[in-house]
C-alpha cells in the first residue's frame, strides 16, 4: 500500500493541482466525460455482441453416454432443445426443481414408462450414480471444493441472518469509502470507472456460469433419467456376461472366438467366401462359381496377430420369408456387417429389400435401446467391369480420365444409391488376377474396431438386463428369500 499507493495518490494530488493552476478544469471535465461515454459505448457494444449469441450454443459439459443407440441419441439431442427452451423461458434457480421433474417426465414418455416406473435397486444405483457424478464435476469445475468442510455449510445455514448484517455493514462501509475518496476526483473517477468496468465484466462471467450451471444440472437429470427409464440401472458391470450369440458361435467351432462379430452377406456368387480366405490369408472357406447353400459358417480373423475376430459366413439372400428372418436375426446380432455387392450384378433387389428389413427392425419399439452394427460395403468383381480387358491396379479413383477408373466410380454412385452405405469399398479377388484393395477393407475395419467394441457391448448389457428379470432368477431369489424366513420362524 505505501510503496504502490501512495505515489499514485500523491500523483493524482499534483495532476490535480496542476489542473487548477493552469485553468484546465473544464478541459479535464471534457476528457473524463468522453472517456466515460466511449467506455460506455464500448460495453454496450460488447454486451449486445454477446447477447445476439445464444447461450445454449455453447459447449457443453455433460456429453451422451456411448452405450446409447441412434434412437437415444436422438432422444437426448431432442430434450436437450427441451432444455435450453425452458431456460431461456425461465431460468431462476427456484424454477430447476419444475424443470428437473419436466425432463424426467418426458424421458419416461419416449421410453413409454410413467415416471415410477423403475424398481427399488435401480433406485438405488440411481442415487449412487449421481453422487458420483456430481462429485467429478465439482471436483473438476469448482475451485477449492476440497477445503469447503460441511461444517461451513451448517454455519452459514445456521447463521443467515449474521451474515446477512456483515453483508449490508460491508456494502455501507464500501459506500463511505467511495465517499471519503471524493476528496481526491482524479483517483475518484478512475477507481468508479476501474469498479464499473470489472463489475460489468464479472456480471456476464458470472451470468454465464449460472446458465452453464443451470444446464448441466438439467443434463445430468436427463442422462439418468434415461439410463434408468432404459433398464441400464438394473445391473452392475460384473453382471455382464458374454453375449448369446458368442456361445452359438463357440458350437459351431472348435477355435476360441473374439468378441467382436463380423457378419458376411450377399446374393449368390457375391464373393463372401473369397473376401474371407483373403482376409484370413488362408483357403478354409469353400470357394466355388456354383451357390453355396447351408448353415452358418463361422472362421477366425487376427489383426497383426493379436487381435481375434469372428468372421461370420451367412447363407446367401434367396428373398425367402425364412432366409430373410434368419438373415436380420444375424445381423442384428452382429457389430459389424461386410455387405458384399458383385460389381457386374445391378440387380439389387433383393440386397435393397433385406436392407428395408434391417432397417425395419431398428424403427421397432424394441429395438430403442439397441445399436446399430457398423455397415460396410464391399464392391466386388470390379476387374469385370468394362473394359472387362482391361486390368492394372492398382488404380486411383480420383483419376477420371480412366475408363476402368469411370466404370468403378460409376458402380460406386449406383450401390450407393441404392444402400445408403458409409463406406463402400470396391475391391477385386480373382484368383488368375492382380488382387485389388484388400488391404482398404483391413483398414477399414481397424478403424472401426473401437466402435463395433461398444456396439458389443451395447449387446451384453442388454442381455445382461433380460436375464436379471429371468424366471430362473426370480425363482432362486424367492427361494434364497424362502429359506431363510424359515430359519427365522424355526428359531422363534
Amino acid at each position: 500500500m505505501v510503496s504502490v499507493g501512495l505515489p499514485i495518490l500523491v500523483l493524482a494530488g499534483v495532476g490535480l493541482y496542476f489542473v487548477f493552476q493552469h485553468g484546465y478544469l473544464l478541459i479535464f471535465v471534457a476528457v473524463l466525460t468522453v472517456v466515460s461515454l466511449l467506455t460506455k459505448l464500448l460495453l454496450w457494444w460488447v454486451n449486445r455482441k454477446v447477447a445476439s449469441v445464444s447461450l445454449s450454443d455453447s459447449d457443453s459439459i455433460v456429453e451422451p453416454s456411448g452405450d446409447w443407440s441412434e434412437r437415444e441419441q436422438e432422444i437426448w439431442n431432442r430434450i436437450n432443445a427441451k432444455i435450453d427452451q425452458q431456460l431461456q423461458q425461465k431460468d431462476d434457480w427456484n424454477q430447476l426443481q419444475a424443470h428437473a421433474v419436466g425432463i424426467v417426465r418426458l424421458a419416461a414418455d419416449e421410453y413409454e414408462c410413467t415416471e415410477w416406473d423403475f424398481s427399488v435397486p435401480a433406485s438405488l444405483r440411481m442415487l449412487e450414480e449421481v453422487s458420483r457424478r456430481y462429485r467429478q464435476t465439482l471436483r473438476t469445475h469448482v475451485p477449492f471444493v476440497e477445503a469447503v468442510k460441511v461444517s461451513h455449510l451448517r454455519y452459514a445455514f445456521h447463521n443467515q441472518e449474521n451474515i446477512g448484517r456483515v453483508g449490508k455493514t460491508y456494502r455501507v462501509a464500501r459506500n463511505l469509502w467511495r465517499g471519503v475518496r471524493l476528496l481526491n476526483p482524479a483517483a475518484a473517477v478512475a477507481s468508479e470507472v476501474r469498479d464499473y468496468i470489472t463489475g460489468e465484466l464479472f456480471a456476464k462471467v458470472s451470468l454465464e456460469t449460472q446458465w452453464q450451471l443451470k444446464k448441466v444440472f438439467l443434463q445430468e437429470v436427463l442422462s439418468v433419467a434415461m439410463d434408468l427409464y432404459s433398464g441400464r440401472f438394473n445391473i452392475d458391470d460384473a453382471d455382464v456376461q458374454p453375449a448369446n450369440v458368442t456361445e452359438d458361435d463357440r458350437s459351431r467351432m472348435a477355435v476360441s472366438l473374439d468378441p467382436v462379430r463380423i457378419a458376411v452377406v450377399g446374393q449368390e456368387n457375391c464373393g463372401k467366401s473369397s473376401l474371407i480366405n483373403a482376409l484370413r490369408g488362408e483357403v478354409n472357406a469353400q470357394v466355388d462359381v456354383l451357390p453355396v447353400f447351408g448353415d452358418t459358417t463361422v472362421y477366425t480373423y487376427s489383426i497383426d496377430g493379436v487381435e481375434h475376430l469372428h468372421l461370420v459366413e451367412l447363407p446367401a439372400i434367396d428373398g425367402g420369408k425364412a432366409n430373410m428372418d434368419e438373415l436380420v436375426s444375424e445381423l442384428t446380432e452382429s457389430d459389424i456387417v461386410m455387405w458384399v455387392l458383385k460389381a457386374n450384378q445391378p440387380a439389387r433387389a433383393l440386397d435393397a429389400d433385406l436392407y428395408s428389413q434391417f432397417e425395419k427392425y431398428y424403427r421397432g419399439e424394441d429395438s430403442l435401446q439397441k445399436k446399430q452394427p457398423i455397415l460396410v460395403g464391399v464392391l466386388s468383381h470390379v476387374d469385370m467391369l468394362s473394359p472387362a480387358s482391361e486390368w492394372n491396379p492398382p488404380y486411383d479413383l480420383g483419376e477420371t480420365d480412366v475408363e476402368k477408373v469411370c466404370a468403378m466410380n460409376e458402380a460406386l454412385q449406383y450401390n450407393r444409391q441404392l444402400l445408403p452405405f458409409e463406406n463402400v469399398i470396391p475391391i477385386s479377388l480373382a484368383p488368375d488376377k492382380s488382387h485389388y484393395n484388400l488391404a482398404h477393407v483391413v483398414a477399414c475395419l481397424e478403424q472401426n474396431y473401437q466402435a463395433a467394441v461398444q456396439v458389443q457391448l451395447n449387446r451384453r448389457g442388454r442381455e445382461a438386463r433380460q436375464r436379471d428379470w429371468s424366471v430362473t432368477e426370480q425363482g432362486k431369489r424367492l427361494a434364497r428369500t424362502g429359506k431363510a424366513l424359515f430359519g427365522k420362524m424355526v428359531k422363534a
